[in-house]
């Protein structure tokens, strides 16, 4: 999956102009929810960075700085950006600390911005929590065909999300999958297929729809 699938599009983004002063960039983050907003060129849209209400604070009431000087003076994280067509792993390993991502084009204008909730909502798609069922974890050893194996035995049922973990591990991985099944006979039946098979399953949980 894209950046450009999931971003928060501009016109939904509080955005502070380049062209403002330190003390406007904080009237204007003060009226907002937000600790942070980005900053963008007021004449070329491009994304400039990101502006902190905490740095605008020791800026004007700390160290001295006076309000009229440009929020520019005090932007951080110019490069906190990605592109609209890379993908969201990439902005999994970028966001880390940061509260959000600018989602720019070629020519870093700024399109929108991908946030940690997001990325979150997405890691929920992948058990399943939106439409409920049963979260199985299973053990899967590194061998060529063991995951074909497992999904041969999931083949009748609608796999609502799935994960895998342990990644360079040379010896085993995890599996977490969600298959929207409510009777607990068929669980218990397809666990022991499962076990039979060869793998371990650690846990099995029954998730709620919206949890």
């Amino acid at each position: 999956m894209f950046v450009r699938n999931v971003y928060v599009e501009n016109h939904k983004v509080t955005t502070c102009p380049s062209s403002y002063t330190a003390k406007q960039a904080l009237d204007l983050i003060k009226g907002t929810t937000y600790r942070c907003i980005p900053v963008v060129d007021t004449d070329s849209n491009e994304y400039k960075g990101q502006i902190y209400k905490v740095d605008l604070l020791e800026f004007l009431y700390e160290q001295g700085g006076k309000p009229e000087e440009s929020v520019l003076a005090v932007v951080d994280e110019p490069d906190s950006y990605i592109h609209k067509d890379h993908s969201l792993s990439l902005a999994l390993l970028r966001i880390d600390r940061l509260p959000f991502l600018a989602v720019t084009n070629e020519k870093k204008e700024f399109l929108g911005i991908v946030t940690h909730s997001i990325l979150m909502d997405l890691f929920r798609d992948g058990f399943g929590m939106k439409t409920g069922g049963y979260c199985f974890t299973v053990s899967i050893w590194e061998q060529t065909g063991a995951f074909l194996k497992l999904l041969k035995l999931l083949k009748t049922f609608n796999i609502e999300g799935a994960h895998t973990f342990g990644n360079g591990n040379e010896l085993v991985r995890r599996m977490t999958f969600t298959i929207s099944e409510e009777n607990e006979q068929v669980i218990q039946r397809l666990k022991e297929k499962i076990q039979h098979a060869g793998f371990r399953v650690l846990h099995v949980e029954k998730i709620e729809k919206g949890e």
